[in-house]
This record gives structure tokens, sequence and C-alpha cells, in this order.
């Protein structure tokens, strides 16, 4: 806390006096935690080319991002593919949302991850009110199996069924052959 007094002293010989406190603040936000915090279109856990996931990183305190020069990400894991989550609210909060659009030809039958400090500025910046660079580091989001990709349409196997005229009846033979010979010419 930084302490100033002014004083004023008139002609007249009065005197008012101020006093103005400043506090300084040095500290800088920290993150306190990453985690997976929904994903739009996901069925039974899983997650299709198309659908979103979201990631919040919560700070310490109330943070500001910039992305006057670049938009922060945070870089996720689908099945061993490093990707980025671009920075998509939270501005002002103590929790920014990251999000990503799954694409077609992912996979991850273990779950989306998180690997240790993988939030980039990319430019931006992420501060407090004082002006106070945030310190990125942060531990990892092991593999969440409510956040599985699976982006594989699915196959089914078609069988040709070949009929032969040594396994019809006899009976259904001479029905066969009567309609052809009784059938009117086109």
């Amino acid at each position: 806390t930084l302490k100033a007094k002014v004083m004023n002293t008139s002609t007249s010989g009065s005197s008012a006096q101020y006093s103005i406190y400043y506090t300084l603040d040095t500290t800088v936000p920290t993150v306190s935690s990453v985690a997976f915090s929904g994903a739009t279109g996901a069925q039974n856990n899983y997650l299709n080319a198309g659908d979103v996931v979201s990631a919040t990183v919560t700070f310490s305190e109330a943070v500001t991002v910039t992305t006057t020069n670049g938009t922060p990400y945070l870089n996720l894991n689908i099945g061993g593919t490093t990707v980025q989550a671009a920075y998509a609210s939270g501005s002002g909060t103590t929790a920014l949302i990251f999000s990503y659009t799954i694409l077609s030809g992912q996979t991850d039958a273990n779950g989306v991850s998180i690997d240790t400090n993988s939030l980039n500025l990319n430019s931006g910046s992420i501060t407090d009110t004082a002006g106070n660079t945030a310190t990125l580091t942060h531990t990892a989001v092991t593999d969440n199996a409510s956040y599985m990709v699976d982006t594989t349409a699915p196959t089914t196997t078609v069988s040709t069924v070949v009929f032969s005229a040594d396994r019809v009846p006899a009976a259904a033979t001479s029905s066969l052959q009567r309609r052809r010979k009784t059938s009117p010419a086109p």
C-alpha cells in the first residue's frame, strides 16, 4: 500500500490536507484448474464429426483476454494428435472457455485429454485488471471417457442369396413353368 499526502496552503493561511492510498498489485493470476466442461452433439459419451467439445481454464482471479494480435488456444490430445481448442468466451471472469470442433477421421477410444502446460497465448494476452500477465502452467487432464471420439461411419455386410433349380421343390418348378407358358407376351 502506498500512501500519498497532499497539502494545499492558501495565501490566507488556511490549509487542506488530502490523503490518497494506492494498492500496488504485483500478484500474477495463475491457473487453478483445467477441465472438460461440455460437448454439443455428443451421444453416449461419443463425439462425432461436427460436435464441439469445450474445456474450462479457471484462474486464481478475474482475467482479461486480448485477441487483437492472436487468439489464445488450449491444446487437446485426440487419439495421440494435438489439436487447438480456440478461446471462445469468459474475459473478465475467472473461467475461460476454449472450444474445438471434431473433424472427420479423428478417433480416440480412451477419451480426449489435455497435456501439461498446453495453454498458449498465440500472440494474444491474458492479464488481470492491474495488467499482470497470467502464468499459464497447469497440470494434465487424463483421458476422459465422457469425451470419446468416433467419426468412423458404421458399415454392414450384405450377402447375396442365390437360388438354383436343383433346390426348388418340384411342385414350385411346375408352377413356375406353367406361369411362363400361360403368361401373355409383352
